[in-house]
């Protein structure tokens, strides 16, 4: 009775063991919504706050030019930034005017429009 016995267990083990493969087989291809992530390999990353932008500087850049224009084609900020490492730069505008920000560097050239609320 012993020996009937292992052998169904082990019969049973194989066919538990067989259907789990086959399951994870067929959810091989499949991602789930999690996993779909894109990575974002952007130098800068802009973020509108209350009273002004942070910039997000990603990469070591050197020196890069900061200006920020505003609806009339006026000059109102300027500073020369030396990005060696990742660093985040806050810079105050008066909003709701419209603006927009140029970053120009080595190997960089951005022109990024701040729209009014």
């Amino acid at each position: 009775m012993n020996g009937m016995k292992r052998i169904l267990f082990l019969i049973l083990l194989s066919c538990v063991s067989l259907c789990v493969h086959a399951m994870e087989e067929e959810k091989k291809n499949e991602r789930d919504k999690e996993e779909e992530r894109s990575i974002s390999h952007d130098p800068v990353k802009v973020e509108i706050v209350n009273d002004g932008v942070m910039i997000h500087f990603m990469v070591p850049l050197g020196e890069v030019s900061v200006q920020v224009i505003n609806d009339t084609n006026d000059l109102v900020y300027r500073e020369e930034v030396i990005v060696d490492s990742s660093l985040s730069y806050y810079i105050f505008i008066n909003r709701p005017l419209c603006y927009k920000l140029f970053i120009i560097g080595d190997g960089i050239n951005m022109d990024i429009p701040i729209l009014s609320e």
